[in-house]
């Protein structure tokens, strides 16, 4: 049950806070021990028992999204949301399924295609390969607990990797795979992180509306067992209102 806005929280100085403020405030105070998915009431409902009007609850709504602490889907309704935290660091395995399980969900890899290619030159230079070599690439789309969340494409080393395609099941960790079959011992190499406006092709493959901030990691894995040579690069992009980067860069 939510209810009324303290108002004894904005007074003066804060008394100039606008209404909507207030109201998400007050609703943000109310939802944080709620789990994740739990439906909160329509606007009606909730300009009811805030006591503001409709309007001032469909603003408070749209802010609260704003923070990500909600997540409104069309014809359903709004829902509590976390985001999860996907730390980038030496101490912590550049395993991506590794970050969500530690949050608490299920993640799930879908691998979409293969193929073998000339890299292009900022893959060159960052795997250190020569111009006239091909790598493998995956393309893997990421779901968190059946929603699709983000997607990537990993260029791999052949020579590292013989018979990937093979040994790498549809959904399997990657991470896991170069760990536990190649006995690569894989660590993160390298990595460079950027929010931006999704581009209209990241927008289509993740069903976003418009162009929301997404989240664009380019990662390299070096096999520590090769003399810590590149053994692969991740290009993925994330929705920015389910993942939190933490970037704990320690010299």
């Amino acid at each position: 049950m939510i209810g009324p806005i303290d108002h004894s929280k904005t007074k003066k100085p804060a008394s100039r806070t606008p209404l909507y403020l207030a109201a998400a405030d007050s609703l943000a105070e109310q939802i944080a021990d709620q789990p994740v998915g739990t439906r909160l009431p329509s606007e009606d409902e909730l300009a009811g028992q805030l006591g503001v009007s409709r309007l001032t609850a469909r603003a408070a709504l749209a802010e609260l999204e704003r923070r990500y602490l909600v997540r409104r889907r069309q014809g359903s309704g709004t829902y509590v949301s976390r985001r999860v935290d996907y730390t980038i660091s030496r101490h912590h395995p550049p395993s991506w399924s590794q970050s969500v399980r530690s949050a608490g969900l299920t993640p799930e890899v879908r691998t979409t295609g293969w193929r073998l290619e000339y890299p292009p030159p900022e893959v060159r230079r960052r795997m250190n390969i020569g111009a006239r070599q091909q790598v493998l690439v995956i393309s893997r789309d990421r779901y968190i607990d059946d929603e699709l969340v983000g997607f990537a494409e990993t260029f791999l080393d052949t020579h590292l990797v013989p018979d990937l395609p093979q040994v790498l099941e549809p959904s399997a960790s990657l991470h896991d795979v170069l760990a536990d079959h190649y006995r690569l011992q894989p660590v993160r190499g390298w990595f460079g992180v950027a929010i931006d406006p999704a581009t209209p092709e990241v927008a289509e493959h993740l069903g976003l509306s418009g162009r929301p901030p997404v989240i664009s990691i380019r990662s390299r894995t070096d096999a520590v067992a090769q003399n810590s040579r590149p053994v692969e690069l991740t290009v993925s992009w994330l929705r920015a209102d389910v993942f939190r980067i933490e970037i704990d860069f320690d010299t």
